[in-house]
């Protein structure tokens, strides 16, 4: 793959082997707050040498619909899963909840734990993402976990890793919000599925966070066999992509 061959691949946990397959599961499209394209992130996935990509746009399924319509219709080798990055509410305030291979929109601002069961209602996995985010992770809201079903964690996020990297407060600190996840996950195996990674990409940058699997990428979550890595870099967007990211539908 070509991740591989740029020797830029940094595991974070599990036992990644090259040749894995890769899969970028947090990734937004125009359908929310995001820049891609089905076209535009269709071909960016490749180019990252990814197998698989979940569209976790904020509670609308349906950019998940279109990019595995346009990869059908193409026959293109990317394996595409509808999901959702659902807006949970907790104490007054936002919990971002992914939810992984569902087919229908879960309702928004309902309570975590139900947000969690409903997406495993639906076939689903349910993923806390960027668990210790201020105001949206999981973590930050509740501190312990709640729910009585196992959930997956999202314990690399490349934009969250971008924000640490670059705050001063962060660096003076020693904060490193990644790793806090991933540590939470190592020290509560028995309720946790697979770990994942992903980029939360909204521009052009996508598999910067990675999960990486063998066969099927929920049945891999499921059986606690992924692998979470990263690759060096930050988000980069050009100067017209936010020209044309505020523009209404209608105007695109």
């Amino acid at each position: 793959m070509e991740i591989e061959k740029k020797g830029a691949v940094v595991p974070v946990t599990g036992n990644y082997a090259p040749g894995m397959l890769l899969a970028d599961t947090h990734v937004h499209t125009r359908r929310s707050d995001g820049w891609f394209t089905p076209e535009t992130l269709a071909e960016s996935a490749l180019d990252a040498g990814l197998s698989a990509v979940v569209v976790t746009d904020h509670d609308d399924v349906r950019g998940g619909f279109e990019l595995r319509d346009y990869v059908a219709q193409r026959s293109l080798p990317l394996t595409v899963y509808p999901g959702s990055e659902i807006t949970a509410r907790c104490d007054g305030h936002d919990v971002h909840i992914l939810a992984l291979g569902i087919e229908d929109d879960v309702a928004p601002w309902q309570e975590p734990e139900w947000t969690v069961e409903e997406i495993v209602r639906q076939g689903g996995i349910p993923v806390l993402a960027h668990p210790y985010k201020k105001g949206t992770g999981y973590l930050r809201a509740r501190r312990e976990l709640r729910v009585d079903l196992p959930v997956s964690m999202e314990i690399y996020n490349a934009s969250i890793a971008d924000i640490d990297r670059f705050d001063p407060r962060a660096r003076r600190h020693g904060i490193d919000r990644n790793v806090s996840a991933t540590n939470f996950y190592v020290e509560h195996p028995d309720r946790m599925l697979g770990p994942v990674g992903g980029t939360d990409a909204h521009f052009r940058t996508v598999g910067r966070g990675l999960t990486a699997y063998e066969g099927d990428l929920l049945d891999a979550i499921r059986a606690r066999t992924t692998a979470v890595l990263h690759t060096e870099g930050f988000e980069r967007a050009r100067p017209t992509d936010f020209v044309i990211y505020a523009l209404p539908d209608c105007a695109r």
